[in-house]
């Protein structure tokens, strides 16, 4: 009877341990779950760190004198709401104009939310002193490597050789890239917006801005895949 007894409270001992021990290994591991989502939090949207990953979609070159501005639209890109920076770029364009940069303008893209895009900056601009008779559009394309092709026929058949580019800033590498696959030949030079709504940020970023930039990495390993870049 006591030797049962004892039998019966050492198994009851060892159950206890074992639970203790149970208890312990998941708390470490909750904290530590815990402290490595707290930190990637506070790396991603208390630090500079997601800019210091984005720098190098950034390229900006002192506008020259080109043929054509070239303006590719937003679409629903990298702020996944129809229309979203099509004004900023629109101004862009109408600067780059108004100092000389270039004589002529060409606004791509060939989403269509409530109107054509590429229509609605046209609109934009001429409202905003830009004569409708220096105006092109591409109203087909549906992606950047579509932006490309079918400005570069623009181009062509009006012998343009050399572009001022107007697009989001970390837009820019990935279009670039395009760029030199598709139409060695026309020089382009880099001229993103200056200040961008969508990548106004301070030291950390949101998440909308986040996959943005995560948008264009994987945008940029895509087309790498189709040979697209």
């Amino acid at each position: 009877m006591t030797e049962g007894v004892r039998a019966r409270r050492t198994t009851e001992e060892r159950w206890d341990e074992s639970l203790r021990r149970v208890y312990r290994s998941a708390r470490r591991r909750v904290v530590r779950a815990t402290v490595v989502t707290a930190s990637i939090y506070a790396l991603l949207f208390h630090t500079s760190f997601v800019w210091f990953i984005a720098e190098p979609l950034r390229v900006t070159v002192q506008a020259r004198p080109a043929d054509a501005i070239v303006v590719f639209a937003g679409g629903v890109g990298e702020s996944g709401q129809a229309g979203g920076g099509y004004q900023e770029r629109v101004k862009e364009a109408i600067d780059l104009y108004k100092a000389g940069r270039a004589a002529r303008v060409i606004f791509s893209s060939g989403y269509q939310f409530a109107f054509k895009e590429a229509e609605v900056m046209k609109d934009l601009a001429v409202a905003n002193g830009l004569p409708a008779s220096v105006i092109h559009l591409e109203t087909q394309a549906s992606n950047t490597f579509e932006n490309v092709s079918f400005v570069n026929a623009i181009l062509k058949r009006e012998q343009w050789q050399s572009v001022l580019l107007v697009s989001s800033p970390y837009h820019m590498r990935r279009a670039l890239l395009t760029w030199s696959r598709v139409a060695p030949e026309v020089s382009v030079t880099a001229t993103p917006v200056p200040t961008s709504q969508f990548y106004t940020h301070g030291r950390g970023a949101s998440f909308v801005q986040i996959k943005g930039i995560v948008h264009e990495y994987v945008a940029i390993i895509v087309y790498w895949w189709r040979g697209w870049i």
